[in-house]
């Protein structure tokens, strides 16, 4: 038996197998890349996508990390706290300022990733609380009386 003879039987022997597999799955292989070469051809409308993350995903974050200030800021632990208030208040000023972006609240201008002095970022949270953003009450940073 030679190799040619060899390869048509195991032709014949695959060749039921390879139709059902192609007659399951070729349909699926064609939407697959009609879709592919739709999304491909159609324009996007830089405009209609998000600049960020949702304002859900924000307010989240915010709540969160004014409770995480508040936390900290009242507690006993000495070490390294000041360095964590910061890097908190940082934290807060970049998640206020992009809630801020999304909801069209003037904000103030800042260089780079600099954390907005206290006064400043005070009334950027007051402002988006007044723009509908619900923020926890009575933390450190948007309490009435000085922290």
């Amino acid at each position: 038996m030679n190799i040619a003879r060899l390869g048509q039987i195991v032709f014949i022997l695959l060749s039921p197998t390879l139709i059902v597999g192609a007659a399951l799955h070729l349909p699926r292989w064609v939407r697959a890349v009609t879709r592919t070469l739709r999304e491909r051809t159609r324009p996007v409308d830089r405009d209609l996508l998000p600049a960020g993350p949702p304002i859900e995903e924000l307010a989240r974050d915010l709540r969160r990390l004014l409770l995480q200030h508040d936390a900290l800021r009242r507690s006993t632990e000495a070490a390294m706290r000041a360095w964590r208030l910061h890097a908190l208040e940082g934290a807060i000023s970049d998640c206020a300022v992009q809630a801020a972006r999304s909801l069209d609240v003037p904000c103030p201008d800042r260089a780079g990733p600099v954390a907005l002095e206290k006064p400043q970022l005070r009334r950027l949270l007051r402002a988006l609380e007044q723009a509908g953003l619900v923020l926890p009450t009575g933390v450190g940073l948007l309490a009435t009386g000085r922290p």
